[in-house]
């Protein structure tokens, strides 16, 4: 009697595992948070987090930031999931550019290089639109500091080619314009660790960027506009902030892996 009682408590645990997974796979085109499967399967939120735990050990499921899951690598994998990048990438680090827009009160921002361009994908802290940029908007890359970050992690051979065919026109007084000053300033930055973006796209503006990286492929960047209007400045005075932001946006990529490294 007692081994069927537990036969049943499993088979009720499993139950309830699978319904949860069904909730994440209904909505496989968003991110679910973890109270709303659980409401929607009448859970308490300490089981469901139980069992979503299980899920995410097994690869079913992967947890993209506190209490956000969406499916994972082995579910994909199965079922051939289509997955994109840009919106993983959005998804993960708007929570956590928002948090570091509001303790610094600058405005942050995530891109890629997208056709040897800068395209964002998040911008946060800027409710007055004082910056031009914004999600889903390209950039020229050679003057940004995202796109100086990820520029300065391309490979000699890709790196040649964008200066063979990118005209570099300057956008400003401080924009670097000379195809081979360029190349010193991205091995400068690849040295470093960070780029900064001294007025080079807009007058008056000053980012401080670093690369988002997984397992030594730059997929992304960060950056964080240290001033505008001529206040004073000093770049690497918010280095260590964005850096941990960084490397929490990093952490969270980890679990689905697959969809950006080869």
């Amino acid at each position: 009697m007692m081994e069927m009682n537990m036969l049943a408590g499993s088979r009720s645990s499993l139950d309830k595992s699978l319904s949860l997974l069904v909730q994440v796979l209904e909505g496989a085109r968003d991110c679910r948070s973890l109270p709303a499967l659980a409401e929607a399967e009448e859970l308490p939120l300490s089981t469901a987090y139980r069992l979503m735990a299980s899920l995410e050990r097994a690869g079913l499921v992967a947890q993209l930031g506190p209490n956000r899951y969406m499916a994972g690598a082995t579910l994909r994998r199965l079922a051939g999931f289509p997955l994109s990048p840009s919106r993983i990438l959005a998804e993960i680090g708007r929570p956590i550019l928002t948090d570091l827009s509001r303790r610094t009160g600058r405005i942050t921002h995530l891109g890629v290089l997208d056709e040897n361009m800068t395209t964002y994908l998040v911008k946060e802290g800027d409710r007055a639109g004082r910056a031009i940029s914004g999600p889903d908007m390209q950039l020229e890359a050679y003057c940004s500091g995202i796109g100086k970050a990820l520029l300065a992690h391309l490979s000699t051979e890709e790196l040649d080619t964008y200066l063979a065919t990118a005209p570099l026109v300057a956008l400003t007084p401080r924009t670097i314009i000379s195809a081979e000053a360029l190349r010193e300033e991205l091995a400068s930055i690849r040295q470093r660790g960070y780029a900064i973006d001294h007025e080079e796209m807009f007058e008056g503006f000053i980012c401080i960027a670093v690369p988002i990286q997984l397992r030594g492929h730059v997929v992304a960047a960060i950056s964080l506009v240290v001033t505008q209007n001529a206040e004073p400045y000093r770049p690497t005075r918010y280095l260590s902030r964005l850096l941990v932001a960084a490397a929490q946006i990093e952490k969270r990529l980890y679990s689905v892996r697959d969809v950006f490294l080869p």
